[in-house]
């Protein structure tokens, strides 16, 4: 095995961890998995991260960001498709990123860490959501009765309700309802 610096031993042990999370989730996230996905010893996942806490919240935000900033929709889709695909994307390549959402919401509540990840991922979100409807503004599509920022956090708080019903697998919010529900509202929110 080659020498890695610091900061490319540290990248190869976030990389494994991502990996951990999007395959098997927070509680498969030990520092013996880690370690041994990122063929090192485990000491150094402490010489590089304070705790499996610290690694765990960092792991999530970046995660987030990454998937933010996949491409779901083409480049010259409508400002409506871009903000109905940072908001609720039928892409099923999301799965694993929303699955540790989920997680990372249930465990806010009792990690103070992964809380702090949680509300900057979601501040995030809300950022780009902005961004969107102001871009969608700006190109004469949309039409603001509030602002960016208000509009954001109604859609935003939609969609986390809508998908904590969601997760119950109750036949009245299946997939196609889900999405009707959210094309309405960015309807009744920017038309």
């Amino acid at each position: 095995m080659s020498y890695l610096n610091r900061e490319e031993r540290r990248e190869s042990i976030m990389q494994a961890a991502i990996k951990v999370a999007l395959e098997e989730g927070f509680s498969a996230m030990t520092v013996r998995n880690i370690a041994s996905r990122a063929g090192v010893a485990a000491g150094q996942l402490h010489h590089h991260f304070t705790s499996s806490g610290e690694l765990k919240s960092q792991v999530f935000v970046r995660v987030i960001r990454e998937m933010m900033a996949l491409p779901l929709v083409p480049e010259n889709a409508s400002w409506r498709e871009k903000v109905f695909s940072m908001l609720g994307s039928e892409d099923r390549s999301l799965e694993p990123y929303i699955r540790l959402w989920r997680q990372a919401q249930l465990l806010a509540d009792s990690d103070p860490e992964i809380k702090s990840a949680y509300l900057l991922a979601m501040s995030l979100w809300h950022g780009e959501t902005v961004k969107l409807i102001n871009a969608g503004q700006q190109a004469g599509e949309f039409t603001l009765r509030d602002s960016a920022e208000n509009i954001a956090w109604r859609l935003i708080a939609l969609v986390c309700g809508m998908d904590g019903i969601y997760v119950l697998g109750m036949p009245e919010l299946d997939d196609a309802a889900f999405s009707r529900h959210l094309h309405r509202l960015i309807d009744l929110e920017l038309l």
